[in-house]
């Protein structure tokens, strides 16, 4: 018993090194792809060590990426998402909670890989997450890319009045001509609803290919992984991309709670950015999580011949 809790303490602490480390050297452990909007590779080393650690020291893993995060956004915060996550209960709350729930997925897929016709079950949830993640997040996307300029006016129609009602008393002609501006913007938005409507079906003439290619070959290839270790290990790379979807949608959902005005900004709604990112960022961290991450725990399970906890 006393080895056993030393090789976990040894190991986390390996872990937790190596955690800090991606989060801290710039384009590591958080590759920006522009500003405000970066792909999360961190999460990987948390994910191996959930298969390697108990509940408790899966969650301090959680914990040091929740910090490394913060420290990070201290270091290289440069847009308001970024700086978001000075705030603990947002860089490292849900981070703990992410770590908390993969270690959960991966009893719980462990499980139903036993248990007859579970390969296909796992296949199935897999499969129907993935589709999910494409459909809603290329459609999202769509939208807000579509519709982005007639919210961007509402936005500044809706500032110039609350400007105008602010200095009413005091400057009433400069009120009066930030209200014939807002005026003005105001009956430009039919023009410009019918110019996003037509915009947003021709993205989506263009986008839905796409996806559907997208589709087929994501599962291909995990079709073809189950059908390489005859249905063994399915657990694994299923365990990946939930527990990185769930990451993902824990992040956003934070932010959104507690920094909802980073979401204002030429998207329709908050559940339209979290669509958005958690189903394309999230589907590509997913992806590279599992290419990176399977073959670390299926090497590891080859080479000591021993179950995972």
């Amino acid at each position: 018993m006393r080895d056993k809790k030393l090789f976990q303490l040894t190991l986390t602490a390996v872990f937790v090194t190596i955690i800090l480390t991606m989060s801290l050297l710039p384009q590591i452990g958080f590759i920006t792809i522009m500003p405000g909007v970066s792909v999360t590779l961190v999460h990987i080393p948390v994910i191996v060590g959930v298969f390697l650690l108990d509940r408790r020291n899966a969650i301090i893993l959680g914990f040091f990426m929740g910090l490394g995060s913060m420290m990070a956004s201290y270091i290289y915060g440069a847009t308001a998402f970024d700086l978001a996550f000075q705030l603990p209960w947002i860089s490292i709350l849900p981070r703990m909670l992410f770590a908390w729930a993969a270690f959960e997925v991966v009893q719980l897929f462990k499980r139903i890989e036993t248990v007859k016709l579970g390969k296909i079950v796992l296949f199935g949830i897999v499969s129907f997450v993935t589709l999910f993640a494409l459909f809603y997040g290329s459609k999202a996307i769509v939208t807000a890319n579509a519709w982005s300029t007639y919210n961007s006016t509402q936005g500044e129609i809706y500032v110039l009045r609350a400007e105008a009602d602010a200095i009413e008393d005091d400057q009433p002609l400069e009120a009066v001509s930030k209200r014939a501006q807002a005026l003005v913007l105001e009956l430009s938005l039919p023009n410009l609803a019918d110019e996003a409507t037509e915009k947003e079906n021709r993205l989506g003439n263009v986008v839905t290919p796409i996806v559907l290619v997208l589709t087929v070959l994501f599962l291909v290839a995990y079709y073809w992984f189950i059908e390489k270790h005859q249905g063994s290990y399915v657990f694994i790379p299923s365990s990946f991309i939930l527990a990185t979807v769930i990451h993902t949608v824990l992040v956003l959902s934070t932010v959104a709670i507690f920094k909802p005005v980073i979401f204002s900004m030429g998207f329709t709604d908050v559940i339209t950015i979290i669509y958005a990112i958690a189903m394309t960022n999230g589907l590509m961290e997913a992806l590279a999580a599992v290419l990176i991450g399977t073959p670390i725990i299926v090497g590891i399970l080859n080479y000591t011949r021993k179950e995972l906890i």
